[in-house]
């Protein structure tokens, strides 16, 4: 565990799972790798899930390059043996695409053994030069060292994303091999050759490389190559053999590499009071906002993203992002697209006050109201592809015009289709949590979003269990099943453009039952009261289930059940999908 001050800290984690926990002051906090838990606490902080120090927008630029012939100086002399904290300065280490040219430092930042005699520009071909001759450093002795990049007309930091490629690793025996130790917190990826003669090892935050026989830097097989993103430096290790050890970038790409991705933490961000930058970075996130005014941003994985109470600004990035919020709070949401369109965004309004206008197929405004149905807060959305509404929330008509479900009591009157006003007799409800829908999928909700089902209906996204059964008219029913109308269960809706099934955090299911099976006007769309019948009523709590069967106990039989007989013809799955087939 880190613990900050009341002041502006500056704390890092390690390659781990770490807890961050800080207080008070605007602080820079990063997990730097793997499974990490950070608190801002109070105070205007940024928060990385991931690496922080050394990340900003990256620009694409070419192959890193040493080479000797663009080395323009070093901070040391004589037997060039470097200290640590002895920096070489090279140009022209990449290009970047507006064909601006990059430069470098190369830092000697640490080692495991002080006997080691690092030659930072080497010679050709082998610009870092480890030697541990003379029988005074023994096989595996390490040097780490960062690269830092920046422009050369201004000195200024510049963010690349680009690939180092170590060529040449050789053993000399086993245990007596040169290797290359990336800190994955750098890296988003590593690549080999497929017949690679290497050794790759991988543990918690970072991968080393072993060679595994002698080589030439001609040998591709003896290549190592190491891809990143919005990195400023970058950082690796180089381990030594008992004879000299050369290393360098060679500007070159493995042909052919087989890349293996690195794998980013699962990281928790918790804002906090105060005016926070929150930056998931990569791996499957939790940003949780908090008070004040905060910009999110989920990056790459699949991100949860809380709202807090402030006024924020909430981006997915990359990949499928759930938003939800715990607290009142004006918002703008972008939800994020990936290049090939197959990510899905969801906004969660599960128990929120609230009511969807869209403006376009993943856009709109979110309204949030007060008992009253007031408006109190605002939320602006885009490249959302579905919004999850509670329920209960549904819009039922009666005659005194539209009500909330959850609004409704037993005696209330409620517009039919073939009955008029009739008087509801028995009201239930089961709510269902995360956990049990993703055991069991089949159970999770069908969203139909405003317009889907043609003619502008529903008029707002309604959202129904997957058995719920919605009235079709169509002109093809009469040649298909010989009646204009048929009732089609909402889970063969599924596919269709605005219709989708996906697992919130949890769903209330509402079940308004009459005298006899009716259509109701659900937001502007014919749907099916509850029927009772042996799965639906095991579908039923036991107290509920109980209170049914008293006012109604020939249910009890499957005679009783058989005779509470359906509005319309209900249509079997094969005949659903050849409905669907024909529209």
């Amino acid at each position: 565990m880190i613990n900050g001050t009341p002041g502006a800290d500056t704390l890092q984690g390690s390659a781990t799972d770490d807890t961050i926990l800080d207080g008070a002051g605007a602080d820079l906090l990063s997990g730097e790798g793997l499974d990490d838990l950070i608190d801002g606490g109070s105070g205007d902080d940024t928060l990385f899930g991931d690496a922080g120090v050394g990340t900003a927008p990256g620009n694409d630029a070419s192959p890193i390059d040493l080479s000797l012939s663009n080395l323009v100086s070093d901070s040391f002399s004589g037997n060039n043996n470097a200290q640590i904290g002895d920096v070489a300065i090279y140009a022209y280490v990449a290009e970047l695409a507006d064909g601006s040219s990059v430069s470098a430092r190369l830092v000697f930042t640490a080692t495991n053994n002080s006997n080691l005699n690092v030659d930072m520009p080497g010679f050709n071909g082998a610009e870092i030069l480890l030697n541990s001759g003379f029988g005074r450093v023994p096989a595996g002795a390490e040097a780490t060292f960062r690269l830092e990049f920046f422009d050369p007309l201004t000195g200024d930091p510049i963010a690349l994303n680009s690939v180092a490629t170590f060529n040449d690793l050789d053993r000399n025996s086993p245990g007596n091999e040169e290797s290359v130790t990336l800190d994955t917190t750098s890296f988003t990826n590593f690549s080999v050759t497929a017949d690679t003669s290497l050794d790759v090892v991988t543990g918690p935050g970072f991968v080393t490389a072993f060679g595994t026989e002698g080589n030439s830097p001609a040998d591709t097989n003896a290549w190592f190559s190491a891809g990143f993103e919005n990195r400023e430096f970058i950082e690796f290790t180089l381990g030594a053999r008992s004879s000299p050890s050369g290393f360098t970038m060679s500007g070159d790409l493995i042909p052919d590499p087989v890349i293996t991705e690195v794998e980013a933490g699962d990281d928790t961000l918790l804002g906090g009071e105060g005016n926070d930058l929150i930056l998931g970075q990569g791996g499957d996130d939790s940003l949780v906002a908090g008070a004040g005014d905060d910009c999110v941003e989920g990056g790459d994985g699949m991100d949860t993203i809380v709202g807090g109470t402030g006024t924020d600004t909430l981006n997915g990035g990359n990949n499928s992002d759930l938003f939800t919020f715990d607290g009142p709070g004006d918002h703008v949401i972008r939800g994020g697209e990936d290049a090939d369109g197959s990510d899905i965004d969801v906004i969660d309004l599960s128990g929120i006050n609230a009511r969807v206008i869209q403006a376009g197929p993943e856009s709109g405004l979110i309204e949030f109201l007060d008992a009253g149905g007031a408006v109190i807060n605002t939320a602006f959305y885009s490249e959302i592809e579905q919004i999850i509404c509670f329920t209960p929330h549904a819009g039922i008509m009666t005659p005194q015009g539209q009500k909330r479900a959850d609004a409704l009591r037993v005696g209330d009157k409620v517009v039919t289709r073939d009955s008029g006003a009739k008087e509801l007799v028995w009201i239930g409800q089961k709510t269902l949590q995360h956990g049990k829908m993703i055991a069991q999928p089949e159970l999770a909700p069908v969203m139909i979003q405003a317009g889907a089902l043609g003619n502008g209906l529903p008029e707002r996204g309604l959202t129904v269990s997957p058995n719920h059964r919605i009235l079709m008219r169509e002109d093809v029913n009469n040649m298909l099943f010989d009646t204009p109308e048929v009732l089609i269960a909402a889970k063969h809706l599924v596919g269709r453009p605005g219709i989708t099934q996906a697992t919130p955090k949890a769903v209330t299911y509402m079940h308004l039952m009459f005298e006899n099976h009716e259509l109701i006007m659900s937001d502007g769309t014919w749907t099916e009261s509850f029927q009772p019948a042996e799965y639906s009523l095991n579908g039923v709590e036991s107290e509920q289930r109980k209170e049914l069967l008293a006012i109604f106990p020939e249910l009890k039989t499957s005679e009783g059940l058989q005779n509470y007989t359906s509005a319309r013809r209900s249509l079997k799955g094969f005949e659903a999908d050849l409905l669907m087939s024909e529209l």
